[in-house]
């Protein structure tokens, strides 16, 4: 799963991003917890590429990186981009992290 790599970076870089636009630039909360999100989960995307244990793992990074896509983006839509109704998708990407998370924990009491 080498495109998790990417992604991670990818989801790593736009955290960092949104934390010094927050720090500097825009000084919205909603920034901040974005680039929260986004940095908090790139090392568990890099933890699941070295994952070798078939599609149940594959599913649970699928969910991590829609998840965070919906989350953070939206954010970053509405206060970067200026789009107002962009947030209207970020509870759904905020439900499927958490459903995500509870679906890890799962795998990891089936896994043993």
């Amino acid at each position: 799963m080498r495109w998790l790599v990417i992604v991670a970076g990818v989801m790593g870089a736009s955290g960092l991003i949104g934390a010094t636009l927050y720090a500097h630039a825009r000084p919205v909360s909603a920034l901040a917890q974005a680039a929260y999100i986004a940095l908090f989960h790139a090392p568990v995307l890099l933890w699941l590429s070295r994952e070798r244990y078939g599609l149940f793992p594959l599913i649970i990074a699928m969910g991590f990186v829609i998840g965070v896509s919906l989350f953070t983006g939206t954010i970053y839509l509405r206060y970067l981009g200026g789009i107002r109704w962009a947030t209207a998708a970020a509870p759904a990407g905020g439900t499927l992290l958490i459903l995500t998370w509870i679906g890890l924990g799962l795998w990891g009491m089936l896994n043993r």
